[in-house]
């Protein structure tokens, strides 16, 4: 089965198929029945690297692959490299890579280039990077002071601007994804960041949003334009005394635990996202994202991509009968 359906085409993000290698990752999605897919060059999961586009022979090999498999790739994206870009410098950031503020920084940009570079090679139209933030503390404001979160926006488009003249360049569009850890964590910030890098589009993940009290609905509605991607996942949410059992629980900051489930499993109103996207003519690739730590990923997904088929269009629709 493949997914052409009418304005919004499914796709699979490969970040949880990276342990498997490329080839099976791959080979996977296919099986899925997806043509589309986020390529991932984290150096920590050693699917693909940015320094692949300097290598013609690697870029060759992963076109061979793509073909073989009837896939195109629609984003390259970078969240763990990409993230020294600004930070945090400390120990936080060690596991990516060892260093001064100024190694971690050199890291993160040369991983960020090189995953627009990638997608220039590749023809994929957008680079999903993640460049971190320099000053959490920034959220909350401070008694005398004039510190505000704006000044984290401005560090972000100086610091990116050598990346988005280099994607300008090669025919990309920089994708931001908002989130707890990132400038652009919400609906406000996300558009003071795109006031100030101005080409700059949004991937946007409702479950993430929602983790921290947002609408998930409005969250995909409004952008126009600017809305290029979206992640699919579900959510649950702790509700209950004292602290939850089992696999893939988690905090983005003092609210309650959370976890990431395949579509179905949580309490997110996908019907109503997928509608509020349709409402918004939205016409991107809506990438599902596996992040469930119950079930088995071929299973998580292709739960995920039944609940998507359900609900995206397979063509036009005739409209009302009366």
């Amino acid at each position: 089965m493949t997914d052409t359906a009418e304005g919004i085409t499914l796709g699979l993000c490969l970040t949880a198929l990276a342990p498997a290698g490329a080839e099976a990752a791959l080979a996977e999605a296919a099986r899925q029945g997806v043509r589309v897919v986020d390529l991932p060059t984290d150096s920590t999961l050693g699917l693909a690297a940015g320094a692949d586009a300097l290598d013609p022979s690697r870029v060759d090999r992963l076109r061979t692959l793509l073909t073989r498999h009837g896939l195109t790739v629609g984003c390259v994206s970078n969240s763990r490299d990409a993230q020294l870009v600004l930070g945090p410098h400390g120990p936080h950031t060690d596991p990516v890579l060892r260093g001064t503020a100024d190694d971690k920084r050199r890291h993160g940009l040369a991983a960020a280039q090189g995953a627009v570079r990638l997608a220039a090679a590749l023809g994929a139209p957008y680079a999903r990077l993640m460049l971190g933030v320099p000053d959490l503390s920034r959220w909350l404001s401070w008694w005398g002071s004039d510190v505000a979160w704006q000044d984290n926006v401005e560090a972000w488009a100086a610091a990116a601007r050598p990346l988005l003249a280099l994607a300008a360049d090669l025919g990309v569009r920089v994708l931001v994804e908002p989130h707890p850890k990132q400038v652009a964590y919400d609906s406000a910030s996300a558009r003071a960041l795109l006031a100030a890098a101005p080409g700059v589009g949004l991937c946007v993940d409702p479950a993430n949003l929602a983790a921290v009290g947002h609408d998930p609905v409005a969250a995909v509605t409004g952008w126009g334009e600017d809305l290029a991607a979206v992640h699919a996942k579900d959510l649950q949410v702790w509700r209950r005394p004292g602290e939850p059992r089992g696999a893939g629980w988690s905090r983005y900051g003092p609210g309650p635990a959370i976890r990431f489930r395949a579509l179905g499993a949580g309490d997110l109103p996908w019907r109503s996202v997928v509608s509020a996207l349709l409402d918004e003519d939205f016409r991107g690739v809506l990438y599902v994202e596996h992040e469930d730590a119950l079930l088995p990923t071929a299973q998580g997904v292709a739960r995920s991509l039944a609940t998507l088929r359900d609900l995206v269009p397979a063509g036009t629709a005739q409209g009302r009968t009366w």
